[in-house]
């Protein structure tokens, strides 16, 4: 579909990539990475011929279709929601209009009109408006939006009308711009099981790791410059690099050794006559070596450094509690009467559909804004620290960075102190000096947690912290908030942050707040079935009609029909899994194996015996372990109902 060759793209000294070559080939759902400010975006725009590449060619087969979500943009349209997901698509609108010229004309018959009707059906045009409304639910839209003016919505939710129709209507290919960045969290979770069971083509960038792992076969790492392709999700990336990393770290202390030996001998000998030949030609493998030293990759953790949050000091078990609180905006309820508490140590996600009311709710806990009635009760030594998502409600944008960093610390911190903290954050040098206002998103983020960390609260609350932050920085965040003693709630519709960080949901719907005990999986397990324990339910009225007991026989038959029928697709699919991590295992083995059979075919290599004698014993070993993985594999497929 694409052939990508030699592309090269800088701005002036900056190159942010040289000479990458790819194919991009129908069927693949991509996963594209790597740090902020490589270049990512940029591929796309060169993939769109919206920009021209500084030397190579981006060649995009005749007739491929592309449709492109961008990170941040407006969605210009004169349509209300589903008439354009039903009438937006211009090649549809022209077959449909040609389709009905030939029908006005008496020729339903003509060889044209079947061609017309075969191109409508590949467009999926008879079952546009199905389609468009059961994406548009899934995506968070209400019935009573569908008919409602693009143009007059807010910029997050005609972005998700954009998005929306890219899923609609046939494209060879999506390129979808971290496409989860203006959903909550069940929308997420939604597009996350829509794409996974996608059958056409895109390139998606994505900090979400466990959103790559679940809807990608193919993952792009851009980074230092240079592209590699890699089939298999985010997760086998991450396993293939762990193994590259480890198996490089230690040829690596064998090549160190190996150099320590011959320079012991060369610094032993090299004084003796009788030993000068051999002194000659260990130097000759000493600058060998030396030329071809082992460089190991860049340590997966230093997009943005280790970090921990300091000691925090002691709060009572009572964090907040909020008693019989109202609040409404102009005639729009969001909460009335609301009883709630956080306890010390809860890390707490709030879930819920846009709207609900978990922002409402966050910035009540902070004191951000003001309730209509009720008692806001902050508990005994509760620091609160606030995380908004707008960013510049807590950052003075015309401060330096260094000025604002420096605002958070406490009066004995020294400003090297304060630097160094900025360091972590990859504010070093010049960019300490940078104004607020000119920082990028992410930059912005890591500002904010940085000020968190000069001084951090024990009371944390976040509106969407990984926004604008790349997979590493997502993944050093996540790190430090599972060691963090304080007390945290947050909103997020990163489902690999949630999943790694919440032990408590609270679910917002409605007005009233539902308590899941549990991690966030346990929550998608019981959301449908937990009853609300701390909620007063009105006793059901006693119904006096008759049962029919063959109805109520058949439902019960029915329904543990349905179950039995989950339970083995969920067994299946268990089991496929396992399957496939063992097949790229198989794949890894043969893959060492072949690497030391080539090792073993340079006659050179022998004069190594011990690695040579090695290599042969690990061969051999492979060649048990692959038997293994046949034999387990046999095993799995035949529990396969």
């Amino acid at each position: 579909m694409i052939n990508i060759t030699n592309l090269s793209k800088n701005y002036g000294a900056k190159i942010l990539f040289e000479d990458i070559s790819l194919n991009i080939n129908q069927g693949e759902k991509i996963g594209l990475i790597g740090p902020n400010g490589t270049g990512k975006s940029t591929l796309f725009s060169l993939i769109l011929q919206e920009t021209e590449p500084s030397k190579g060619e981006v060649r995009v087969n005749k007739g491929v279709h592309i449709g492109y979500l961008p990170q941040e943009a407006s969605f210009k349209s004169d349509h209300t929601v589903l008439a354009e997901l039903t009438e937006g698509d211009e090649r549809i609108m022209r077959f449909k209009k040609e389709k009905e010229i030939l029908e006005s004309k008496n020729e339903a018959g003509s060889k044209r009109y079947g061609e017309v009707l075969h191109e409508l059906e590949t467009l999926g045009f008879f079952e546009l408006e199905h389609k468009a409304e059961k994406i548009l639910s899934g995506l968070g839209f209400k019935e009573r939006d569908f008919n409602r003016l693009i143009a007059q919505m807010s910029g997050g939710w005609q972005m998700r009308a954009l998005l929306a129709k890219l899923l609609t209507y046939h494209y060879d290919l999506l390129l979808l711009d971290e496409p989860t960045n203006y959903l909550d969290l069940n929308a997420a979770l939604w597009l996350k099981d829509y794409l996974a069971g996608f059958r056409g083509t895109f390139i998606m960038i994505s900090h979400d790791r466990a959103f790559l792992t679940d809807v990608t076969n193919y993952t792009l790492i851009l980074e230092h410059g240079s592209i590699f392709k890699v089939q298999g999700n985010y997760e086998h990336y991450e396993e293939i690099k762990a193994q590259k990393r480890t198996h490089l770290l230690k040829q690596s202390k064998e090549q160190d050794k190996k150099i320590q030996q011959l320079e012991k001998f060369v610094s032993r000998f090299h004084a003796q006559p009788n030993k000068a030949a051999s002194v000659r030609a260990k130097r000759r493998v000493l600058e060998k070596l030396e030329d071809d030293k082992i460089i190991l990759p860049p340590d997966p953790r230093q997009s943005i450094h280790e970090f921990i949050f300091p000691q925090t000091r002691r709060s009572g078990h009572r964090i907040i509690t909020l008693e019989n609180i109202s609040k409404s905006y102009g005639e729009i309820k969001v909460y009335e009467g609301l009883d709630f508490e956080i306890v010390q140590g809860e890390k707490a996600v709030l879930a819920g559909e846009n709207g609900a009311g978990k922002s409402t709710l966050l910035k009540i806990l902070a004191g951000i804004v003001e309730i209509d009635s009720g008692n806001r009760i902050l508990g005994h030594n509760v620091d609160i620290g606030y995380f908004s998502q707008t960013r510049t409600d807590v950052l003075n944008v015309e401060n330096t960075v260094l000025q604002e960093a420096y605002s958070a610390a406490p009066g004995y911190m020294a400003e090297e102190s304060v630097r160094t903290i900025l360091g972590a954050f990859l504010f070093s040098g010049d960019d300490a000096d940078k104004k607020v206002k000119v920082l990028s998103g992410g930059e912005k983020s890591r500002l904010i947690l940085a000020k968190l960390l000069i001084d951090p609260p024990n009371f944390l609350l976040l509106d969407e912290p990984t926004t604008h932050l790349d997979v590493d920085a997502v993944d050093a965040l996540v790190r430090a908030l599972k060691s963090y003693e304080g007390t945290i709630v947050f909103i997020s519709h990163d489902i690999y942050f949630v999943s790694s960080v919440a032990n408590n949901v609270f679910e917002v719907k409605g007005g009233r707040i539902r308590k899941f005990p549990g991690t966030f999986d346990y929550y998608l397990e019981k959301r449908d079935t937990l009853v609300d324990t701390g909620e007063v339910k009105k006793p059901k009225a006693v119904s006096h009609k008759p049962v029919d007991e063959a109805k109520e026989k058949a439902k019960e038959e029915e329904r543990l029909r349905k179950a039995e029928e989950k339970k083995r697709k969920t067994d299946n699919s268990l089991i496929r899994d396992k399957i496939n991590k063992l097949l790229r295992k198989k794949e890894e083995l043969e893959l060492e194996s072949y690497a030391k059979a080539r090792a073993l075919s340079n006659p050179h290599f022998y004069r190594d015996e011990e690695t040579a004698k090695e290599y042969g014993c690990r061969m051999k070993e492979i060649e048990k372990l692959i038997l293994e993985i046949l034999g387990q594999i046999k095993a799995l497929e035949n529990q396969i109902i």
